[in-house]
């Protein structure tokens, strides 16, 4: 497991516009607090294999698909709920984007350069759900049964949670949510210039939203780019190489 502790400068995150309105006037920033930091986290091949033993020894069901997503997800989860010092009856609404080209039909082809996702929503799970030494696996059990349903539902269905689930949503109450994924292969991506050194989702300033992308150096491994306040950090640092 590698840290990076280097801390950056964040840039600001542009609000939500409507879609009719033109104009070429930039539009207000919003002011991104000192004490936020960003940090880069590697789990190496040999965290996930150590992860994925730990979901089978912990659960009771034989059924759990453990891809690497799935328990890096739930790993992440059950840390930033306990950095954000979540108490127990708190709500923990987390979500991930599903790519439904073949989820579709007809399915779109596989070589459609564009956006063919759709949310997937978790808003009826509190704090003490992922606390305590079952957080992990719990995590790990809504992860995959929610990969392993995608396809028993129709893109129409999806949405329409979706939609609902964000009248549910209180005010004020933060949502986690990843971009990117391992499987995107980012790290093998040339636009001319050579492999990337580095690469980093510069969206997650704002809003709790963490970046996931396969290993640059290592097949198996996944990089991570967290935003959190500094003393949330702290915390989160503690409890990543812990669980470890």
């Amino acid at each position: 497991m590698v840290l990076d502790r280097t801390v950056i400068n964040l840039p600001s995150e542009l609000p939500n516009l409507s879609v009719d309105v033109r104009t070429l006037k930039l539009p207000p920033v919003k002011e991104i607090e000192e004490d936020v930091v960003r940090f880069a986290f590697e789990l190496t091949h040999e965290n996930v294999k150590k992860l994925r033993e730990r979901a089978k020894s912990e659960s009771t069901r034989s059924d759990l698909q453990l891809s690497t997503f799935v328990v890096t997800y739930a790993y992440v989860l059950t840390c930033v709920v306990k950095a954000r010092g979540v108490n127990a009856d708190q709500p923990v609404p987390f979500t991930f984007v599903a790519d439904f080209r073949d989820r579709i039909d007809p399915p779109v082809p596989a070589s459609y350069f564009g956006n063919c996702v759709l949310p997937i929503n978790f808003l009826g799970y509190k704090g003490k759900m992922f606390l305590g030494e079952e957080g992990f696996v719990n995590g790990v059990e809504i992860v995959n049964d929610a990969v392993r349903d995608l396809s028993l539902r129709g893109a129409e269905s999806i949405w329409e949670l979706y939609e609902e689930g964000l009248k549910k949503i209180e005010p004020g109450i933060q949502k986690l949510s990843v971009g990117g994924s391992n499987r995107f292969g980012i790290y093998e991506t040339d636009f001319g210039w050579g492999r990337p050194v580095h690469t980093e989702n510069v969206s997650n300033s704002g809003n709790l939203l963490y970046s996931m992308s396969e290993s640059r150096d290592e097949i198996g491994g996944v990089e991570i780019g967290m935003c959190l306040k500094k003393c949330e950090m702290d915390v989160f640092v503690t409890e990543f190489q812990n669980g470890l």
